[in-house]
């Protein structure tokens, strides 16, 4: 009895820190711009960088388009569940102008699944409607952890030649069961922090 209180009271904690990030994440940013975006595929990722600090340049950070998800193991949370959440992190002068973003992706392990691994990439849209991919985190495994984060490069706005970006997360959970799914989301929609070599 006293370890199902014990799991309980984790799984209430993580709960509590799925939702802080979320409330303090801003959704208005001076000069922020929001689009919706078609889906797409994913063929193969190349892991790259791992997770930036904060730019010591920077005012102060919002962090936007948060979105989250919850996996189940064979389509019932009885089987195991773990949650991915990614969003994007973006950098502010004292004037108020985004200067740099990132995309950032964390992992969240609850019952039934033993671990998670990560990587995040961080797409940009240019002028001509052009999908790219414009940064990548390293890939990071929870490896006894009940979290995980991992973020991609900080990007200069300024030199930057797109005009929305949004995140892809590959998502790995091994299971209780020893069985292995891999998973891809991304944000709906495309985020432009500030200014940006596109005018829209």
């Amino acid at each position: 009895m006293r370890k199902f209180v014990v799991v309980g009271l984790i799984i209430l904690g993580l709960g509590a820190l799925a939702v802080i990030v979320p409330a303090s994440a801003s959704q208005n940013a001076s000069g922020a711009r929001w689009a919706p975006r078609q889906a797409s595929s994913v063929k193969g990722l190349t892991p790259q960088a791992d997770v930036t600090p904060q730019a010591a340049s920077d005012a102060f950070s919002t962090d936007d388009n948060f979105v989250t998800k919850t996996f189940n193991h064979l389509n019932s949370a009885t089987n195991g569940s773990a949650i991915a959440e990614t969003w994007m992190d973006s950098g502010f002068d004292d004037t108020a102008t985004a200067v740099n973003t990132q995309g950032v992706a964390r992992g969240i392990l609850l019952p039934k699944a033993l671990r998670v691994s990560l990587q995040v990439q961080l797409r940009g849209v240019d002028a001509n409607n052009v999908d790219q991919l414009v940064a990548t985190s390293s890939t990071v495994n929870s490896a006894g952890k009940l979290t995980v984060q991992v973020a991609t490069p900080e990007i200069a706005l300024a030199t930057d030649p797109h005009c929305f970006f949004y995140t892809r997360v590959t998502v790995g959970i091994r299971w209780s069961d020893n069985r292995l799914s891999t998973v891809v989301f991304e944000e709906p929609i495309q985020f432009s922090p500030g200014p940006t070599a596109c005018v829209v």
